[in-house]
């Protein structure tokens, strides 16, 4: 079977990104949902740490940050890449993308909860623009992670021998792709985002 038929025989694009889509406004908005139905306590728990996250600004160990940084984004995207290259890599796939944009909604919230108008400000500018970069990543590295193990399990149910060279090359080349881009959403999240807040801390009075 040519990739092109295997392609058009399987689920397209199309549909993949539509479904992702929905998964990603359904994960940021319950995330967000999430903060504001948890019990009072846990709330306060919430504002506590914003609030000691915000006022240790300035004592980040910034080199420990990065390579903390670093070593989860390479193994969530890494992990995502492997299972698409797996015949029941799909729903774990599925549950990582989701979680990922769960967290991003609660930790939104919890800005605003925890700041109010002000919070509504960090939290818009936490999410512009590496967070918004980091939800292309995740989305692409998720998109062609399940096409991968969608044709792989299409080629097995169906018995038709693929031509798999062309469409693993593609697939590394997604990968260096997400890698490169996560690592500059890294270096921004870790030392240009902490100076913009600490300037806000001052100029907010938080």
């Amino acid at each position: 079977m040519t990739l092109n038929k295997l392609r058009y025989g399987a689920i397209n694009n199309k549909k993949i990104i539509l479904f992702l889509l929905g998964l990603c406004i359904i994960g940021i908005i319950g995330g967000s949902l999430f903060m504001t139905i948890i019990s009072k306590s846990d709330q306060t728990m919430v504002k506590e740490y914003m609030a000691n996250f915000m006022k240790n600004m300035s004592s980040i160990d910034y080199k420990s940050s990065i390579i903390n940084s670093t070593l989860t984004n390479l193994l969530f995207i890494i992990s995502i890449w492997l299972l698409g290259i797996s015949v029941i890599g799909i729903p774990i796939i599925v549950f990582m993308y989701f979680s990922k944009l769960f967290t991003l909604g609660f930790s939104l919230s919890s800005f605003i909860i925890t700041y109010k108008t002000k919070g509504l400000l960090l939290a818009l500018i936490y999410l512009f623009p590496s967070q918004i970069l980091s939800i292309a990543i995740y989305t692409l590295i998720t998109l062609y992670a399940i096409k991968i193990s969608n044709n792989l399990i299409y080629s097995v149910f169906n018995k038709r021998e693929v031509r798999f060279r062309p469409i693993i090359n593609k697939y590394i080349y997604i990968l260096i792709i997400c890698l490169i881009a996560s690592l500059i959403c890294v270096v921004y999240d870790n030392l240009v985002l902490p100076i913009i807040f600490k300037r806000l801390i001052v100029i907010l009075k938080i």
